[in-house]
Parts: C-alpha cells; sequence; structure tokens
C-alpha cells in the first residue's frame, strides 16, 4: 500500500471515529456534516489561495530584492578586510574608508525611496552587508583614470620610467597579499623614507604591516645574489610632498599595487614579460653576475694597467675610493665588503703590503682627485670646537677650488658637487655634511667669510651714522643689509682677489648668531645697533 493510500485511509478513519463519537448526538451529527459538507471545502480553498499568493508575493520580492542589491552594489563599490573589520568605498576614481553606518543609512535610503522592498527592508539590508563582507578590497579593479593617477605619482618624480613604477607597485602587492618570495630588493637609503610612509598608511588604513620588509639599503652576506633586486629610485622629490600624497590618495597606491600583483601573478613574472631589456639586466644585475665578474667590470671600468719603466702605484685608499665611484655611477648597493674587496684586487694586480698599495696600475679618475685633496689640505681648516659660523656650502667649495686650481696649477678643471661630497666623506670621514650640502665646523684660508660680513656691515653702521640723526629709531631689514653686503662685495675685492658672495641664509644665521641682541621683529635689526661700539 502506498504512502498516499496510507494517508486517506488514516482520514477515513478519523471521520468514521468522529460519526460513530457522535451518532447518538443528533446536534453534533448535524455540525459534523455541515463542517465537512461545507467549512472544510471553503477553508481548504482560501488556505490554497492564500499560500499561492504568498509563494508569488514572495517570488516576487525575491525577484525585487536580488534587482535592488544587483544594483545597488553595481552603483555603490563597498569592499570590506576581514583583518581590521573595514569597509571600504570606491567611486571610481579614489578609494576611501567608510564606516557600516554610513552604508547602513544610504541602503535603507534606498529601500524607503524605492518602496517595493519595505516589507524586506531589514533582510535586504542584512543580506547586502554579508556579501559586501565578501568582496575583497584587494580583488576590486581600479580604473583607468585610478591607475594613471597612482602612476603619475611615482613617475617620473621617484621613478624613471612607467615600467619602473608598475615593477615597484607589483613588488608592494605581492607583499600585501603575502605570495611569499625570498626576493630582496635594494634601494638607496635616503629613499628609505618613502617606503615607511606607504608602510605607515597601509599599518593605518588596512592593518597591515611589514609590507616593506623586503627592502633594504645594505648588502649582507647572507644575501644570495641570486635572490638580489635593484631598484633604481630618485631620492629628490620632497618628502613633505610624498607625505601629503600618501595621505591623500596612499588607499589608491595599496590597491592598484594589490591590482598589478592579481593582473600579473607576481613582480618576476612582470620583471621577465613586460619591461625592457635594460631594467630587467639592472635589476637582475647580482642574479646575472657573480662577485668575480662584477670585480672585472670595475676593473676593466675604472683601472688603468701602466706598462712604464717608472714604477707606478695607486693606494688602496684610492682605490676604495674609485670602487665607490663605480658602484655611484651605475646605482649599484655596495655588494662587496672592503676586506673582501682589497682581496679580491689584490688577486689581478701587485701589490706592496709596506705602503698599502698597488703597483702598475692607475686611474684616470685620480688627478682630479688628488688635485682636491691638495686644495683642501693647504686651504681647509678643520676646527677642534664647534662653530656654528664656520661653514661652508658644497658649490662655494667647487668655486673656490676652480679658482686656486687655475691659479696654482694652470688648470682649469670643473669639479662636480657630486664628486666634491663624495672626496670629503672618503677621505674626511669625520667632516661633518648636513643635507648633502652644508660642510660644518671648516674654515677656508682663500675666503674669510665672517671678516667679509663684519667689514661690509661696519660700513654700513659708518655710513648711517654719516647720514642719519643721532635719535633716528628706524629698522634696518635683513633684505636691506644683505643686499647693501652684496653690492659691498661686488664693489670690493674683500679679503681675497675674488669677489666671493656668501648665500642669504648664510648671511641670516650670521646675524641671527652674532647681533641677537639688536634683533627685533625677527627680521629686523634696531637702531641701537648703529651706537654701539662693540
Amino acid at each position: 500500500m502506498s504512502s498516499t493510500q496510507e494517508s486517506i485511509q488514516d482520514y477515513c478513519t478519523k471521520i468514521v471515529d468522529l460519526f460513530e463519537k457522535y451518532k447518538s448526538n443528533p446536534y453534533m451529527s448535524a455540525r459534523l456534516k455541515f463542517h465537512i459538507n461545507n467549512i472544510l471545502p471553503v477553508t481548504l480553498e482560501n488556505e490554497c489561495k492564500n499560500r499561492e499568493k504568498r509563494v508569488e508575493r514572495n517570488q516576487y520580492l525575491s525577484n525585487e530584492q536580488q534587482v535592488f542589491i544587483q544594483v545597488f552594489l553595481s552603483k555603490n563599490q563597498y569592499f570590506y578586510l576581514h583583518n581590521n573589520n573595514c569597509f571600504y568605498q570606491y567611486n571610481e576614481k579614489n578609494y576611501n574608508i567608510v564606516k557600516e553606518d554610513d552604508i547602513q543609512h544610504q541602503l535603507l535610503s534606498s529601500i524607503s525611496k524605492d518602496r517595493k522592498l519595505m516589507q524586506w527592508k531589514y533582510k535586504t539590508k542584512i543580506n547586502i552587508i554579508k556579501q559586501i563582507k565578501e568582496r575583497n578590497l584587494f580583488k576590486s579593479i581600479p580604473e583607468t583614470d585610478t591607475i594613471q593617477n597612482v602612476l603619475n605619482y611615482l613617475y617620473p618624480s621617484i621613478f624613471e620610467s612607467k615600467n619602473e613604477a608598475k615593477y615597484f607597485l607589483t613588488i608592494i602587492g605581492d607583499n600585501i597579499l603575502k605570495k611569499g618570495n625570498d626576493n630582496i630588493f635594494f634601494i638607496k637609503p635616503k629613499t628609505r623614507k618613502y617606503l615607511s610612509e606607504i608602510e605607515n598608511i597601509a599599518y593605518l588604513t588596512t592593518g597591515i604591516t611589514n609590507i616593506g620588509n623586503n627592502f633594504v639599503t645594505k648588502y649582507h652576506e647572507s644575501y644570495k645574489y641570486e635572490s638580489c633586486r635593484i631598484l633604481k629610485l630618485n631620492d629628490n622629490l620632497n618628502i613633505d610632498i610624498w607625505c601629503d600624497i600618501i595621505k591623500k590618495f596612499g588607499l589608491d597606491i595599496l590597491c592598484v599595487a594589490a591590482h598589478y600583483s592579481n593582473r600579473y601573478e607576481n613582480a618576476e613574472t612582470f620583471l621577465q614579460n613586460s619591461v625592457t631589456e635594460d631594467l630587467k639586466n639592472y635589476t637582475l644585475f647580482f642574479k646575472n653576475k657573480g662577485e668575480n665578474e662584477i670585480i672585472d667590470d670595475f676593473c676593466n671600468h675604472s683601472i688603468k694597467i701602466c706598462n712604464t719603466e717608472n714604477q707606478v702605484r695607486i693606494s688602496w685608499k684610492n682605490i676604495h675610493y674609485i670602487w665607490k665611484l663605480f658602484i655611484s655611477k651605475f646605482s649599484l648597493p655596495n655588494m662587496i665588503y672592503s676586506n673582501h674587496l682589497k682581496m679580491l684586487i689584490k688577486e689581478r694586480f701587485l701589490y706592496d703590503d709596506s705602503c698599502d698599495s698597488f703597483c702598475n696600475i692607475t686611474s684616470l679618475l685620480m688627478p682630479l682627485v688628488n688635485i682636491f685633496i691638495d686644495f683642501w689640505e693647504t686651504n681647509i681648516i678643520i676646527e677642534s670646537q664647534y662653530n656654528e659660523d664656520n661653514e661652508f656650502e658644497i658649490d662655494e667649495l667647487c668655486t673656490l677650488f676652480k679658482k686656486w686650481n687655475n691659479k696654482n696649477k694652470g688648470n682649469n678643471s670643473n669639479i662636480s658637487e657630486h664628486s666634491v661630497l663624495k672626496i670629503i666623506e672618503h677621505y674626511y670621514p669625520n667632516v661633518e655634511i648636513v643635507d648633502n650640502k652644508y660642510v660644518l665646523n671648516v674654515k677656508c684660508k682663500v675666503w674669510d667669510k665672517l671678516a667679509d660680513i663684519e667689514y661690509a656691515l661696519s660700513h654700513l653702521k659708518c655710513e648711517h651714522n654719516q647720514s642719519h640723526n643721532i635719535n633716528d629709531c628706524s629698522l634696518l631689514s635683513f633684505d636691506y643689509a644683505y643686499d647693501y653686503y652684496f653690492n659691498f662685495c661686488n664693489k670690493n675685492k674683500m679679503s681675497s682677489d675674488a669677489k666671493y658672495v656668501v648665500s642669504k641664509r648664510f648671511f641670516e644665521k650670521y646675524l641671527y648668531s652674532n647681533l641677537s641682541n639688536f634683533i627685533v621683529f625677527e627680521k629686523f635689526i634696531s637702531s641701537e645697533w648703529f651706537h654701539n661700539n662693540e
């Protein structure tokens, strides 16, 4: 017997039981017949129709909800990160953090305007929030405008080409998405600050940390050459400008970085398939060249063998300096420690331990270096005690050197600021240099800057006192004082046979240091100074 037949049999049995129960009660027997013949069929029919309406209504609302959700999430690109329980919104131009309350407010407002889903208002809200939480921020696809804007922040201010910027972003994206690899990326020490700002904004906006851990500024012997990659970042972008960019568009940079990592699989694949050979060879310099090949390149580029009767020598200190010039010229990190470098050079050239020099080799780079060292030893005095007024700018030293070189050596050779900086750092490591521009606590025999300023100011004071009443209380502006000094220098030879003029910055620094008792309103010298005889 089928289950349906069993059910019918059960129902019949129940009805028979009811008739049997009320057979002696005419009233209840009549009511039973009435319910079976009249009430039950109508009730069942109504139940059937109501259920059909509910099903139809639910289907309608379900369809409306599906359409609403689809349209809402299309018009409003919301995303989520589980690691920090944070929501994000993308407006097709920029990514921004958004509060869940704001999403719900917009969501409920949209439902209220639509009216069709009022009965399912909160059900729809829960459904949409759930779907948003399934949309990972770092799987979003930025629009072309967003990508181009991010590239414009990086190129040409930090990177020399768009491919270099893309490669950098892909590396960052790999780190965000934790695509583990053992590669080490070398950057200039001064560019570390740019990466630090990216790390900070990543932590603040996404809760992700250590996205720059595989970027290094110095070589360590534990690094394997095949795992090393070199990035060439410019370090001339003002850090305040960069901080402002990161503050406003840091999240855009992170999302584009993740997009590139997803699009190109990883940074290594991008490097192999999407960049020029020159960029690839530079980036893979360590991987493609062994230690000995690098030293051979250095020797071929920077060392000259001398086959003369007179033995030529070059000191190890000079060789070490030439090595620094070599890696600087080709933007390479210093991948070989000093002692090991010396050993590798000794394997190639004759070495005289008694004078720590190499025999029968020289370098075309050394003559100008030696002349500058001669200039420095002859004219520069390094003060034993700190004096904030004893300061020279690198470009001033270049000018003084050229003048001295022409007068004493009969040579008109110029020397670059970069070369002067490198020479001082290598041969005079105890000399303090600030911002790669200001050499502190040094004096020069051919130009006494302080004496020139004092001489000009004494003439200014004398001229003023001769032409003004003793009761005159007018102030002397820094600008006027500097203009007077500038013109005075150009009219007079001062302490040397050249017309050197200090920068306005140094001049004002001198005033603050030596006339502090007479300075008022920050940029003026009071009239009392004119009558002071000290």
